[in-house]
């Protein structure tokens, strides 16, 4: 054998080294990219209060807790749930 040709098992090695290396290095920066990605998605979007829900849930709880009129002309009108539930209580004994 001569000094100047190359040692090919050798170079197996470290190819199949390197390739095992880099598709470790791979798979964890895309782990961590995922992370960090759902991290930035929980505090700009998920943590944020969507003031139109809360403002149709804000609407919804004023109505179930006042009087008011569903149709004026059919006397038809809408009172507090909490009266609601007594006078269904009463009712039923």
């Amino acid at each position: 054998m001569r000094y100047d040709d190359p040692n090919v098992a050798a170079s197996a090695v470290v190819g199949i080294i390197s390739a095992i290396l880099l598709f470790v290095i791979i798979v964890l920066l895309q782990t961590w990219f995922y992370h960090a990605e759902e991290d930035e998605r929980f505090r700009k979007v998920y943590s944020q209060p969507y003031q139109e829900l809360q403002k149709v849930d804000n609407e919804q709880l004023e109505r179930l807790g006042s009087f008011g009129w569903i149709s004026e002309g059919d006397g038809v009108v809408h009172i507090p749930i909490e009266r609601a539930m007594k006078l269904v209580a009463e009712e039923a004994e």
